[in-house]
Formats: structure tokens, sequence, C-alpha cells
């Protein structure tokens, strides 16, 4: 059976990308990141390109979503107007962009040579002006629809772990346990929504000395007794991503494994903690690599303490100690807190949760239990 999710409120979006364009002082806005253009029109195919007026928002793409984009869009309520265009889309934008005088582009999805072709070819009367993060900023802070998205990619991933999470103490190598974990995510999916459903990204599955590299893709080394195996997994529900991390123990843990595993604990809720509204968000990074400081290890933590999460596995705001003071904590801001110990050669311990900041404190949206011991199989 499907669960009914809050719907998407796109028209409220199209009014923040015409107020975000008003404060760039363009006369328009040429979208061509794809996440963007999701979250601004509800259109998810792999080829478009939005401009943003005034007053309308014109969404350009070709034959291959003739029918398929009218649905997407109409799906998400966008007001947005298609235009169908291939090798004439320069034209088709120059013809639309009659009378104005600057465009602005987002600077970290254009190349050089789409900006050259732009500037010289389409547009080579209009002043051309680079932005950064402008939408990105915009959706980093979600509405109730996101976060019921986010959270409904979570509890696939919550149910999948706990079903095959077992499987550890069958000496499963990791890429065994990554495809069987995978596989239940995908099933849980279909099962239980109607919308589309997927992966997050890539699991992580690293066990014993390959836990110490914090991005190890899954290899065909056996999961033995004595090792800690890291397991970084998310889940995707109508295009947003959860993401969360366990480290579980395979038999009875060291006294030094005990150590590495309670640090990380203690830093990570010292993380979420400090992950209040109006707050920069390298104090949540500040105050987990402090945790991990006091205990010796602040060599081993060499990583930032999150990132935002939504239609994109990392967006803002970054939770690092080279965030800005634009990556701050706003009431509806979806980010990890993730920090780790990396003991290199022997183990190691991450611990995620991908986190809600709400005005009366973090909320976590990932909710598997953060016991190292393997869970009995459920029946």
């Amino acid at each position: 059976m499907s669960h009914a999710l809050p719907t998407v409120d796109v028209a409220r979006r199209e009014a923040r990308a015409h107020a975000a364009t008003q404060s760039i002082r363009a006369d328009a806005f040429l979208v061509t990141g794809m996440s963007n253009i999701r979250w601004l029109t509800g259109f998810a195919g792999s080829n478009a390109t939005v401009l943003v007026l005034d007053d309308e928002i014109v969404l350009y793409t070709d034959s291959r979503y003739a029918d398929r984009a009218p649905v997407e869009l109409a799906l998400a309520g966008s007001s947005a107007e298609i235009v169908i265009a291939r090798a004439d889309l320069g034209a088709r934008i120059a013809e639309q962009l009659q009378g104005s005088v600057s465009v602005a582009l987002e600077a970290e999805y254009v190349t050089w040579a789409q900006q050259r072709t732009i500037a010289t070819q389409w547009l080579p009367d209009h002043e051309i002006l680079a932005t950064t993060e402008v939408l990105d900023r915009v959706r980093s802070v979600k509405d109730e629809a996101e976060i019921a998205r986010i959270r409904a990619a979570a509890d696939l991933v919550d149910t999948a772990l706990a079903r095959v999470a077992p499987m550890l103490r069958e000496r499963p190598t990791e890429r065994q346990f990554a495809s069987a974990l995978e596989t239940q995510i995908r099933a849980n999916g279909a099962a239980a929504h109607a919308l589309e459903t997927d992966l997050g990204f890539d699991t992580i599955v690293a066990s014993g000395p390959n836990g110490a590299i914090p991005h190890h893709a899954p290899v065909d080394r056996v999961i033995e007794t004595g090792d800690l195996v890291i397991i970084d997994v998310g889940g995707r529900v109508d295009g947003y991503r959860s993401d969360m991390t366990r480290t579980f123990a395979v038999g009875p843990m060291t006294n030094e494994q005990v150590r590495q595993y309670e640090t990380v604990i203690a830093a990570q809720q010292a993380g979420v903690d400090a992950m209040v509204v109006g707050a920069e968000t390298n104090a949540v990074d500040r105050a987990a690599r402090q945790v991990i400081a006091n205990a010796g290890w602040a060599d081993s933590f060499t990583h930032g303490t999150g990132h935002g999460v939504g239609l994109d596995i990392h967006e803002l705001p970054r939770v690092a100690a080279t965030a800005g003071p634009d990556d701050v904590y706003e009431a509806g801001t979806v980010a990890t807190v993730e920090p780790g110990v990396y003991l290199r050669g022997v183990a190691g311990v991450r611990i995620e949760d991908t986190c809600v900041a709400t005005p009366t404190g973090p909320q976590r949206l990932t909710s598997f239990p953060k016991d190292p011991e393997i869970p009995v199989a459920s029946r």
C-alpha cells in the first residue's frame, strides 16, 4: 500500500525564484542545474533549461520529453510554459529575451564553453551575470512536503537494514552485503510507494581495516568475527534522499573498539545538540570535533561533520570548519551529522543521521538504533 505524502507547493517555489531573480538585479535568470530545475518545476528529465522572468517561467526541453514534461509539471502544479527546442534553443531563448538587458547564469552549472556560447552566440547584446548558489541556498530550507519525502526515504532504509543486518553474522563479503541491502531497499520502495523510489547513492560497506577509508567502495573482503563494519546507506523517494551511517561489531568488542565507538557516539550527539536554528553550521563541526580531540583522536577525524541533503545527496549547507557565515541553520534546514574516527590499517567508526532543524530543536529523520550489536533476524 502506498503512503500519501503532502503535496509539493511549487507555486511557493516559483515565487521564491522570482524573488531571487530580483535580488540579483537581473532581467532574467537562466537556470541550468537539473536539481534546481526539478525543485522549481517538477520536471525530472535529463535535459532542460529554465528561464525565470519577472512574471513567468519557461521550461525548455527536447522532443523526447514532449509528452512527459506536461504531465510532470501538471502533477507538481507548476505554471511554467513548456517550449520544445533543441538545435534552436539559443534562438528561442533570445526571442523570449527581446527587450531584456541582463541575464544571470548559474556559475556552478555552466561550463566555460557554454558560457561563451551563451554570451557570444545566443545573447551577444545582453549583459551576462555570474551568480553562485542562488537557488541552491533557497532550496536548502525544506518545506513540510520535502521533509516528509526525506523521512520516507529514511524509513525505507531503516526497514531494510533491520531485515538484512543479521546477515553480517554469516560471513558475507562486503559486496554481497551491499547487494542484499540495496535489493531490500528497492523492494521496500516498490511495496510502499506509488512514487519513484530508489537508492539515495551507492552503498558503502567497509569492514575491518577498510573502515578506515571514509568513502570505501565494497569489495570481496569477507566480513569476519572481530570486525567493525561501517554501513553508509540512503534511500530516495520522489527525488528526495536520506543518508545514514551505522557501525556494527561482529562478535565481542575489544576495549579499544568500545572506546572508539563511544567517542563517536558522544561526538555525534554533541553535533546534533548544536544544530539549533540561528547557529552557524561550523558550530556543529566544532562541537563534534572537540569530543574526538579530547579522546586523543583529532587527527583521525578527516572530513567535515556533515552536509545538506535533499534532491542531491550533497547540497547546502556545508557543515565543516570551512563553512562560511551564509551556512546557517534555519527552521527547515536538513543536514547530516556524521563524525568518525578512522584508525588506518585497523578499523573505522562513523555514525550519521539526517536531521532537520526546527524552532524547538533538531529532529532526527533517520531512526535506526545505534547499538553496535547486530540485531536478531526478524521473522
